[in-house]
């Protein structure tokens, strides 16, 4: 059985890219310098809706009953809110 060209050609580039996709870097390799609790802990106590963060900065914004990701990320703000959108709580990570 002779395979189109096209098939051929495929079965050549599907190993060679998924090789490729093995040496890619991670992407979470980030100094945690981006986030301090200690600079951001004044946005305790203030509705999230007010505050303004640098849009460079990492940031999620965790409610009562919200469900975070289990990633760790170093250089990521992270606001824990109450029922009402004011902030309880601030941690990196």
């Amino acid at each position: 059985m002779t395979l189109l060209p096209v098939a051929r050609m495929s079965m050549i580039a599907a190993p060679l890219l998924l090789a490729l996709g093995a040496c890619a870097g991670n992407p979470y390799d980030i100094p945690a310098t981006q986030c301090s609790p200690a600079q951001h802990q004044a946005l305790v106590g203030r509705n999230v809706g007010e505050v303004f963060l640098p849009p460079n900065l990492r940031k999620r914004e965790v409610g009562p009953d919200g469900v975070m990701t289990r990633d760790y990320n170093p250089a990521r703000l992270t606001m824990f809110l109450d029922a009402k959108g004011w902030i309880t709580r601030v941690a990196c990570g």
